[in-house]
């Protein structure tokens, strides 16, 4: 396939050669036409970046987006890593693509696997904002990972966003699908934003300007009727989501630290989230 490269910085242009080299043939991993590649290179100039060689891709197979972005000490490694990462979320792409064929198109009743075709969600029912009441909490507790890494944590689990601590800002930061297909990154405010920007993820701050109480988040949701809201919680300094859920109550999702581990309280546990 045809790799469109995009060179920021002093990145040497022989560099184009390398690119094509090692993810040009990675379309041979897949049947699905590729539609389109795009390559991004960009090498900082500030020497206190431990990583300044930075590479990122986003591949449209058949509609389907895979996206890679690694950082090195230099440009030509961090090649290697992305094609390398490129090739494990194609072959995975491929293995579920698979797996979905293998299995039955229609579950049995009340069964729902795991990247299976399933009946089109139902809409929010347009529920009072008096009588909406919290009624699941999940906790989790969150690693570094990059938006990439969270996107595939987010597509394997089904759900529309996921909160994740970003590897680079080192903040709880949510990722999720905007409306024309992208990826979107939303920090906390006042998160100094990467630079330069990236040609494969929109990163924004909350427009939550300071920390809130539970309460104060909810009472924006009642008021504004947002589908979620992303904000850093003032009982724990940790990012939280509220989210409305199909039935037209909420949902919280609570950052922890790794060593807390993950627990979930509420009613409706087998919830996919929305």
């Amino acid at each position: 396939m045809d790799v469109r490269v995009t060179r920021r910085g002093q990145v040497p242009s022989l560099l184009d050669e390398d690119v094509q080299r090692q993810i040009g043939p990675l379309d041979r991993l897949v049947k699905a036409p590729i539609l389109d590649a795009h390559v991004v290179l960009t090498q900082e100039e500030n020497p206190r970046i431990e990583r300044p060689a930075r590479a990122e891709a986003e591949v449209d197979v058949n509609g389907h987006i895979v996206r890679g972005r690694v950082a090195d000490v230099e440009m030509r490694h961090a090649v290697d890593q992305l094609a390398e990462h490129l090739r494990g979320q194609l072959r995975r792409f491929v293995d579920s693509q698979i797996t979905a064929r293998r299995r039955a198109r229609h579950p049995a009743a009340g069964e729902w696997r795991h990247r299976q075709w399933s009946p089109p969600r139902p809409g929010y029912l347009p529920r009072p904002a008096e009588e909406r009441e919290l009624v699941r909490r999940k906790a989790f507790p969150l690693g570094a990972m990059s938006p990439a890494q969270a996107t595939e944590l987010m597509e394997d689990l089904d759900h529309d966003f996921i909160l994740f601590r970003d590897a680079e800002t080192g903040a709880d930061a949510l990722a999720y699908m905007q409306d024309d297909g992208r990826l979107g990154v939303i920090l906390p405010a006042g998160t100094e934003l990467p630079q330069p920007p990236s040609e494969t993820v929109t990163y924004e701050q909350s427009r939550v300007t300071e920390p809130i109480t539970l309460d104060t988040a909810v009472a924006e949701m009642d008021e504004l009727n947002h589908h979620f809201l992303c904000f850093v919680n003032a009982d724990t300094g940790r990012g939280n989501v509220v989210y409305l859920r199909h039935d037209g109550h909420y949902g919280l999702i609570e950052a922890t630290s790794p060593e807390q581990g993950a627990g979930t309280t509420g009613r409706d546990r087998t919830e996919r989230t929305t």
